[in-house]
């Protein structure tokens, strides 16, 4: 069988795989989301939406990857006016396979900071969250807590957890390392970094929460709402000898990622779609981001929430988001060379 041929052939599997599971609208006033994000934070905020505007929203569901190359296998037929997921490196890949479009909104531009947009408006941070360490207090001093490169720091040793260098997670943090204490410094850290792991990485962040708790580590790398959203649903007070550190040293502060958005190129809902990338930054929608789970507001407004409001990151890097996408070949190509799995 020919390459030409397979490549045919994989579009149109995925295509009848989605469009078994696709719903047309019955009303002309609709967009298309294709969401990567959990269903019970985008239903609430969904519903908000359309009790807002009016605007139906239909929602396909899926993975980022499979959403990616279900509109680039789609083309000029695809039906996705919005694609919504987590960490820039997504949306950078989304964008390097030309899938969206530029935008124009005055209010975009004004409430979201530009390290946390595209440089051309074709993609857009909707939520904050941090990369933190979480520790077991009885095991771990808060004074011996610094950066994220301190990690490699022999007393380290067998104490240290963290999942796959697969995640993008952990690639858009390697790849923000590499702009901010260059490929040098990076390159051994990552050496020394895997010697210290506890266990080989497996599992979500959840997972080295609880393998802390459990006394597998003592010292893990995580998204901050993760932690949040098990530490504020603590009924039975299972994290109570777990504490959090913003990492940050004079060379890198913490490193802080986005959901985000972008409208796809072949939007036939362009101004629907804009309506709704205008509303996920608005004050009502930033505060369903923030209690439901736990992400900060874009515009860093942490008055809409009490329980963020007691966790506010001290020192953020400056590094803007798009830079990411430069480095992240070279970062993935180091962590795989470092023995990191």
């Amino acid at each position: 069988m020919s390459f030409n041929l397979k490549k045919i052939l994989k579009k149109l599997l995925i295509l009848i795989f989605f469009y078994s599971n696709y719903t047309l609208s019955d009303t002309n006033n609709f967009l298309n989301l294709y969401s990567a994000r959990q269903s019970v934070l985008m239903e609430t905020l969904i519903n908000a939406f359309q009790k807002k505007t009016d605007i139906k929203v239909n929602i396909i569901a899926a993975k980022a990857s499979q959403l990616i190359n279900r509109i680039e296998a789609e083309g000029k037929y695809t039906k996705a006016d919005v694609l919504l997921t987590t960490d820039v490196g997504r949306l950078i890949y989304a964008k390097n396979k030309k899938l969206f479009k530029a935008v124009d909104s005055t209010y975009l531009k004004k409430v979201i900071p530009n390290k946390f947009k595209d440089k051309d408006n074709q993609w857009f941070g909707l939520s904050l969250r941090s990369r933190i360490f979480i520790y077991n207090k009885n095991k771990v001093k808060k004074e011996e807590l610094f950066g994220y490169i301190d990690l490699a720091d022999k007393r380290w040793k067998k104490r240290v957890m963290v999942r796959s260098s697969n995640n993008v997670y952990n690639q858009s943090l390697v790849s923000a390392m590499l702009l901010n204490y260059g490929e040098k410094r990076v390159n051994s850290f990552l050496k020394n970094f895997v010697n210290n792991f506890s266990r080989k990485p497996s599992g979500g962040d959840r997972d080295q929460i609880r393998a802390v708790v459990s006394g597998e580590g003592d010292i893990a790398l995580v998204n901050s709402y993760y932690y949040f959203k098990m530490k504020f649903n603590d009924k039975e007070n299972f994290l109570k000898d777990i504490n959090l550190h913003f990492p940050r040293d004079n060379s890198m502060k913490t490193h802080v990622n986005i959901s985000g958005a972008g409208i796809i190129k072949f939007s036939k809902n362009y101004g629907n779609a804009v309506k709704f990338l205008e509303y996920m930054v608005s004050n009502e929608a930033q505060k369903i981001y923030a209690d439901i789970n736990y992400e900060y507001p874009i515009s860093n407004n942490l008055n809409i929430s009490t329980e963020l409001k007691k966790y506010k990151i001290p020192e953020q890097d400056g590094l803007r988001l798009e830079k990411i996408g430069i480095v992240n070949k070279k970062a993935t190509i180091l962590m795989d060379r470092a023995g990191w799995k």
